[in-house]
């Protein structure tokens, strides 16, 4: 039978496909790894150390954190999803009589079961070209920052989805900060929980900023000189930040990560498997308690393919409380 070229679902990297044959990979082509072919003989403790040490120039970690954060488990593991509503059910009357039991009440919940997967890209070198502006030390860096706007972008979609949406427009005569104080009291309506965390994307933070501008209501020039976090401070979120982060979506185009998008959420650093974060990126260490892991396999006479592999899943566990808008201009 011959070899087939299976197209790569979009993750930010439309340059290649998905190569089941290891044979069919050219120099500079980036695909995704496939776990049979590796073992501790092609593990790299240098490049792995590297790799440890390497600090992203986008700093896209700490915004997946922001968004999703870790959680560290088993290859599989299990996590309880309440039901909301039992969290917030209320008694007047809990009085116990001389002689009688205190009132019973019940929790009750589901066990969900999952399982970190597999993710992971390889790139082939030619020996031809190392040595001048590729190295082995860069080609890991660039493969890490490429899986970490992939995971990123999961992440986004995660919390998007599950996140209520509301259309809004703004313009001269219209108040933006307060739509977005309603939709945060709207997601505390909802889970009764108070979103603590929020975004906006760039597009729509300057159609925030052309609405105070062209407004003459009182309190509108202070409002457009107020920065992210002024803005959640007054709204009561512990932190709001701009989201102007790009893909390349085709051969010609990019495309941004989070569009005319304001998303309030919940979310705590240094969570649990059953914390009320609205989306949780479980992670499993690979051999040797770090992340992320490099192999490194040297192909024939000419070439050397430089993989990097992790173990993560990211999981929308809560499904209420989250309110997005999406803004258009008036």
């Amino acid at each position: 039978m011959k070899n087939k070229l299976f197209p790569l679902i979009s993750l930010g990297n439309e340059a290649s496909p998905v190569l089941p044959d290891a044979s069919q990979l050219v120099p500079g082509a980036i695909a995704l790894a496939n776990e049979a072919r590796f073992s501790t003989s092609t593990y790299s403790e240098p490049l792995t150390q590297y790799l440890t040490g390497w600090k992203d120039p986008e700093d896209l970690e700490a915004k997946i954190s922001y968004i999703a954060p870790k959680v560290p488990v088993a290859r599989r593991f299990e996590f309880k999803a309440a039901k909301n509503a039992e969290a917030f059910l209320s008694e007047i009357d809990d009085l116990r009589e001389i002689g009688s039991a205190f009132k019973r009440v019940e929790y009750r919940g589901s066990t969900v079961l999952g399982k970190t997967r597999n993710r992971g890209l390889t790139i082939r070198l030619d020996r031809d070209e190392l040595g001048g502006l590729m190295s082995e030390e860069r080609a890991v860096a660039l493969l890490r920052q490429r899986i970490l706007r992939n995971t990123y972008r999961r992440a986004m979609t995660a919390l998007l989805a599950l996140a209520n949406n509301t259309a809004q427009v703004w313009g001269a005569t219209d108040l933006p900060d307060e739509d977005m104080r309603a939709a945060i009291a709207a997601g505390q309506l909802a889970s009764g929980v108070f979103p603590n965390r929020g975004l906006v994307g760039l597009v729509a933070w300057n159609l925030r900023s052309a609405a105070y501008a062209g407004s003459d209501k009182a309190g509108a020039f202070a409002g457009l000189a107020k920065m992210p976090r002024e803005v959640g401070q007054s709204l009561g979120l512990e932190d709001l930040r701009t989201e102007a982060s790009l893909y390349q979506s085709s051969g010609t185009a990019k495309t941004r990560i989070l569009e005319s998008i304001a998303v309030f959420f919940y979310a705590q650093d240094f969570v649990d498997k059953d914390d009320p974060s609205h989306v949780k990126r479980f992670v499993s260490a690979v051999d040797g308690g770090g992340d992320m892991r490099v192999h490194r396999e040297e192909v024939g006479p000419k070439f050397i393919d430089l993989t990097i592999e992790h173990y993560d899943d990211i999981v929308g566990t809560s499904t209420v409380g989250a309110e997005k808008l999406t803004i258009s201009a008036s």
